[in-house]
C-alpha cells in the first residue's frame, strides 16, 4: 500500500529528505525538514532542522491539506509568538513511534490546490512557506 504516487516517492528521495510512513494513520513523516538558519528555536538552543508530520488524505491530490505538525514545539529565535500552533500536550497533536508531534494549524485558500495537478511537491513548498513566514496567513 502506497500513501503517494511514485512520482513523489521519486522527487522525495531525490531530495535528501529521509521520511518514514505509517499507512494505517496516513502519516507521511520527515524525520529531518530543513529549517531557515537562525530562525527558530528550542530549548533555547538554535535548530537547523525539525521532523514533521503531515497526514495525507486518500484523495491527497484532490485537496492538499491544512495542518502539519513538528516533532518539538519550536519557537522563535526572536521570542515573537508563533499563532496557531500546539505545545506539547497540546489539543490535536500527533503520535508517531512513541513522541509526540505539535501541530501546526494553517488554511489555505482552496483554489491554491490544483485538483490532479498538485503533488508532494506542493505539500513540502506549503509547509516551507509556513516554516519560514510563521505569522503569514496562507493564500
Amino acid at each position: 500500500m502506497k500513501l503517494l504516487f511514485d512520482d513523489d516517492y521519486k522527487l522525495l528521495d531525490e531530495s535528501g529528505l529521509k521520511y518514514q510512513e505509517d499507512f494505517d494513520q496516513r502519516f507521511l513523516v520527515i524525520n529531518n525538514y530543513p529549517l531557515q538558519k537562525g530562525q527558530y528555536i528550542f530549548g533555547g538552543k538554535p535548530l537547523t532542522e525539525v521532523g514533521v508530520l503531515v497526514i495525507i488524505p486518500e484523495n491527497y491530490n484532490m485537496s492538499g491539506g491544512d495542518m502539519f505538525w513538528t516533532d518539538l514545539p519550536i519557537e522563535r529565535a526572536d521570542g515573537i509568538p508563533i499563532p496557531a500552533i500546539s505545545p506539547f500536550g497540546g489539543g490535536d497533536n500527533r503520535f508517531f513511534i512513541e513522541k509526540e508531534y505539535c501541530r501546526w494549524s494553517r488554511h489555505f485558500s482552496a483554489e491554491s490546490w490544483k485538483g490532479k495537478v498538485d503533488t508532494v511537491e506542493k505539500i513540502l513548498s506549503r509547509i516551507e512557506w509556513a516554516l519560514r513566514n510563521p505569522d503569514g496567513k496562507p493564500a
